[in-house]
């Protein structure tokens, strides 16, 4: 186990867990890289967190917030890119100046990615993962690749996506019939994993999935049934889709892109990462267990 972590992306959806994983595990200091300390807010286990700021395009802020740490952990993401920051600027760019600055620093590194990465698609947000995940390679050969499939808890995540649309409307649309099969995993269950690998040299690519692989239509019937709320699935051609998604691409916030159109198209199933780190993975009715439809909110 590493003695002090600096986790890039600490206040994220994914990020926060880790932070709590490894001040569960007993790690002596947690760095929090933050580009904007102020919107930090409360950590987890304060007395043993220190938030720092840093921002991975800036390869002077990596290195110091890097200085004294033998563990590192790279869960920045960016789904929505603006005219300032690009896909590339952070999935590609960024990933390799945490990587370089590692790998000078001599901690380990866990790099987030995703399922389905791919340097050569023709999507912007799956090839830069992809070539992110080649950058981080060729600075630090002995990052850890983390795959995570679709995220999900009992109040984010797939959940929730699905819980808003549904608080809106009882008609659902879906991504073409449905029929994307997606394997869902609790956030918890990848932090866990990130913490592990931390402390292991035998892995250099690790996929997480749930235990279960359903069609999308199956998932967000048993998310509706289980806050109870009617549903009425309404199947969307997926050039009807990416039509819409250009238009609301113009949008302030863009809330829906041709990328997360495109990520839709393809099944996200994970190789058994989880079950050789000893990691029994948690089903998404454990986090729809009393669920209310309020959930959404």
């Amino acid at each position: 186990m590493a003695t002090q972590v600096t986790v890039f992306g600490g206040t994220g959806y994914l990020g926060r867990d880790i932070v709590r994983h490894l001040a569960q595990a007993g790690t002596g200091r947690i760095r929090v890289a933050v580009r904007n300390p102020a919107r930090a807010g409360a950590t987890v286990g304060a007395n043993r967190v220190e938030i720092i700021e840093a921002d991975v395009r800036r390869p002077e802020s990596v290195r110091r917030a890097l200085e004294g740490s033998d563990g590192a952990v790279n869960a920045v993401s960016l789904y929505l890119p603006t005219r300032a920051v690009g896909f590339e600027d952070i999935h590609v760019t960024g990933a390799g100046n945490v990587a370089a600055a590692a790998r000078e620093a001599g901690a380990a590194l866990v790099h987030v990615s995703g399922v389905g990465s791919d340097a050569g698609s023709p999507q912007r947000y799956i090839r830069a993962r992809g070539q992110g995940e080649q950058a981080v390679r060729a600075a630090h050969a002995g990052a850890v690749m983390v795959r995570p499939t679709v995220l999900f808890s009992a109040r984010g995540g797939l959940v929730v996506q699905v819980l808003r649309v549904l608080r809106r409307t009882r008609v659902f649309p879906l991504f073409g019939y449905g029929e994307t099969r997606l394997q869902p995993v609790h956030r918890s269950d990848v932090a866990r994993a990130i913490v592990e690998l931390l402390g292991r040299d035998d892995i250099d690519v690790c996929e997480c999935g749930g235990p279960e692989v359903k069609p999308y239509r199956a998932l967000v019937a048993q998310i509706a049934s289980a806050a109870g709320l009617d549903l009425r699935p309404l199947p969307v051609p997926f050039p009807l889709w990416h039509a819409v998604a250009l238009l609301a691409e113009r949008l302030p916030g863009a809330p829906l892109t041709r990328d997360q159109v495109a990520l839709m198209r393809a099944d996200k199933i994970a190789a058994d990462g989880l079950a050789t780190l000893g990691i029994a993975p948690q089903a998404l009715d454990t986090a729809l267990q009393g669920l209310p439809a309020s959930a959404c909110s």
